[in-house]
């Protein structure tokens, strides 16, 4: 009793080194693949010295990339100091009682991550440096400004305005449709804090403006009228087709699989909270509001057991060519059944705006993609974490609701995150000792002038972008510069347990 004592007064210090050890490993372990091949060799310096001219905006995550894919420690302390930022933030931001559990929770969420987000954010630098530092930005913003959501008119440290400028001006130069969403904040901001406090915050005004700033200075890089043009070659603006058309093709395609089917963990966890919500939400009209919890407990009981267990069972053509139309319209609804319920049985002001921003989130976050190619898995990070800030929100309402207690959630969730770590870590520790070895074994070849070279694949790569320079890829060639690979000589991809036996 004497030790669970000290454990339990220690237990917030205990989460929070347990998540930087954890992060610490994964950026020790993480390869570099792909583009970061690319980013290593002179053709970054090339791209810097240019100024980025006509390639694009995101000057900050350039030259991060730059860095880091040069100086291994670097690397390693800059992504576990963003990962763990990461954890804090979305925590400190929701927490109203007990903050060991949004800790847990979020923790919990992040390292559940779908594995195809992972592979291009976590376990990808670049992808890494664009992703994922973008948005712990923007949250450190909302911690600063919390405080308006509060019912006491909000007071600043005068250092905050020399702070706020300098996230105001990074931000946008990291990834465009984080940028678009921080001009999106910092005017919501300003305008939420006139209406309720009746008062102006240099602080906010000094975010706003540098957020204005930096938009210009990325969206000024020549790339993006190349873009528009079409004379791009890798980032395209999609056919002249009307916006509802275009939200829905890509919807349908792409972006719902990454959101909702791909992404289960999230969607029953959200689930689970909103009926929870109806089960005890009452309003004025009993006959309308028993009419509409029914309906909405059809559409989300529905969709989870359909996303659960009839999507498999039914295989992927259950209904021809409109399979996807199904699935797409029927998560669409879903979506909104989530919405209403939040603006229907939510009771307490400050909590459904806030719920309300993070639906927003979770939809700005991904509608420029709507115009844009490509999308790809890396795109939905952003909306992934608002997802997470919903849940701990939601969660922090119920809690006055229900009035619960945590202890069981907090033992049920360390143990889950200590099982999560340790299969998770010896996966991207495999990873990085095979990357490693290969590494070592390309040397040794090199030294003895062989002309064909075994590279072997990674135990565990779809946990990775590009995680093996195949032959006919352009990182194939950045591979070959990077580590002084002659033109002759012939790259062999090889599974890895066939190297091993």
């Amino acid at each position: 009793m004497k030790y669970w004592g000290k454990f339990q007064k220690n237990e917030l210090r205990l989460q929070y080194i347990l998540v930087v050890i954890f992060f610490g490993f994964i950026a020790y372990s993480v390869p570099l693949t792909g583009d970061d091949w690319t980013w290593a060799t002179h053709i970054g310096i090339d791209r810097l010295n240019s100024g980025f001219e006509n390639y694009n905006g995101r000057y900050v995550s350039n030259i991060l990339e730059i860095i880091v894919t040069r100086v291994e420690w670097l690397r390693i302390l800059i992504a576990t100091i963003i990962s763990t930022l990461l954890v804090f933030t979305t925590a400190k931001i929701t927490e109203k009682k007990d903050r060991k559990v949004s800790v847990l929770l979020s923790f919990f969420l992040f390292i559940m991550i779908p594995t195809k987000i992972f592979s291009q954010t976590f376990g990808w630098t670049a992808g890494y440096v664009n992703y994922i530092p973008s948005i712990v930005l923007l949250l450190i913003y909302l911690l600063i400004v919390k405080n308006i959501m509060g019912e006491e008119t909000p007071t600043y440290n005068k250092n905050l305005n020399y702070l706020v400028i300098l996230l105001g001006l990074i931000t946008p130069l990291i990834v465009e449709h984080v940028t678009l969403f921080a001009l999106y904040t910092g005017f919501l901001v300003i305008v939420y804090t006139y209406f309720k406090h009746k008062k102006h915050y240099l602080v906010h005004w000094a975010y706003f403006i540098s957020t204005i700033i930096g938009s210009i200075v990325m969206f000024t890089n020549g790339a993006y009228l190349r873009v528009l043009s079409g004379q791009d070659t890798y980032r395209s603006v999609k056919e002249n087709t009307g916006i509802l058309h275009r939200f829905y093709s890509t919807y349908k395609e792409s972006m719902y699989q990454f959101l909702f089917s791909e992404n289960v963990l999230v969607q029953l966890i959200i689930s689970v909270l909103v009926i929870l919500l109806l089960l005890r939400a009452t309003t004025q009209k009993k006959r309308i509001e028993n009419g509409l919890k029914i309906l909405f407990l059809f559409v989300i009981v529905g969709f989870d057991l359909f996303i659960l267990i009839f999507k498999g069972i039914l295989g992927n053509e259950y209904l021809g060519i409109y399979t996807l139309d199904f699935e797409a319209i029927f998560s669409i609804i879903y979506f909104l059944t989530i919405c209403i319920s939040v603006l229907l049985f939510i009771q307490e002001r400050t909590s459904k705006i806030k719920l309300i921003y993070y639906l927003s989130g979770i939809i700005l976050l991904i509608i420029p993609f709507v115009f844009i190619a490509p999308f790809g898995p890396r795109c939905v990070f952003g909306t992934y974490t608002f997802m997470v800030l919903f849940i701990l929100e939601l969660l922090s309402y119920l809690e006055t609701v229900y009035d619960w207690s945590y202890t069981s959630l907090k033992k049920v969730l360390f143990i889950s995150n200590l099982l999560v770590m340790i299969a998770l870590g010896f996966i991207i520790g495999m990873n990085g000792y095979a990357d490693r070895m290969r590494i070592q074994k390309l040397e040794n070849d090199l030294q003895q002038k062989a002309k064909v070279i075994e590279i072997s694949e990674l135990p565990y790569p779809q946990f990775h972008q590009m995680s093996s320079p195949r032959p006919g890829w352009y990182q194939a060639t950045t591979f070959k510069i990077l580590y002084k690979i002659p033109n002759d000589v012939e790259i062999k991809v090889v599974p890895y347990f066939q190297i091993e036996s």
